[in-house]
């Protein structure tokens, strides 16, 4: 649909390609990557599709994206369903270890510990923002250079609309006087009228919340 981002979709990259880029002001260089790591339901694991991943396209795609924006000195947030980080590596919500999958016909490009260096290679990221978890959490990644503390960034995960309290993220991203970067992030809580669809949502949220004692 209008609106979702895939119109600016390279379509020289194929049709199951969902990665983009943008900035929102064009004279703020401040750049927006998008970046599908979604598992291939395709690539003959047994297991869920719900890991981190990452094919050759999509990672040589991605470089050139952060090569691209140190370039021109912009500051940079990939957007990503997937975080990293977060779980031992191989279980449901963690990057993919297809190397050891026997039925994986198609494999990750590059591993976590790669992935993130290359991240730190990237002075001028500042947050890697997802999903995936519904959890409403922030996690640092600082820089494994005490002497280059500007390789670190963060990651910022909220959880989804509906899960109980129904919050979304808003993110200001603020240029100090002595040239550091700030990321303020608020929780909003929406409006809900009395018999609404919302609301009957809202009651919908509570029930999940209740039966599933997840902790957002």
């Amino acid at each position: 649909p209008v609106g979702h981002g895939f119109n600016l979709v390279d379509p020289a990259c194929g049709s199951a390609f969902a990665c983009y880029s943008f900035m929102p002001k064009a004279n703020i260089p401040l750049k927006v990557i998008v970046l599908d790591n979604t598992q291939s339901e395709t690539d003959g694991s047994h297991d869920i599709h719900g890991h981190g991943f990452l094919d050759a396209g999509r990672l040589r795609w991605l470089k050139d994206e952060l090569a691209a924006g140190q370039a021109t000195d912009q500051l940079m947030i990939i957007a990503a369903h997937i975080p990293i980080g977060v779980s031992a590596i191989g279980s449901e919500m963690e990057w993919w270890e297809s190397d050891k999958d026997s039925n994986a016909v198609e494999h990750n490009a590059n591993s976590l510990k790669e992935l993130v260096g290359m991240l730190w290679d990237t002075p001028n990221l500042l947050m890697w923002i997802a999903g995936h978890r519904h959890f409403n959490t922030v996690k640092a990644f600082p820089s494994p250079d005490a002497n280059t503390p500007e390789k670190g960034f963060w990651q910022v995960e909220t959880a989804s609309l509906r899960d109980f309290p129904q919050q979304f993220r808003t993110f200001q991203i603020c240029l100090n006087s002595d040239y550091t970067v700030s990321i303020v992030t608020a929780n909003v809580d929406p409006a809900v009228a009395e018999g609404s669809p919302a609301a009957k949502s809202r009651y919908y949220s509570i029930a999940a919340q209740q039966v599933l004692q997840t902790n957002l």
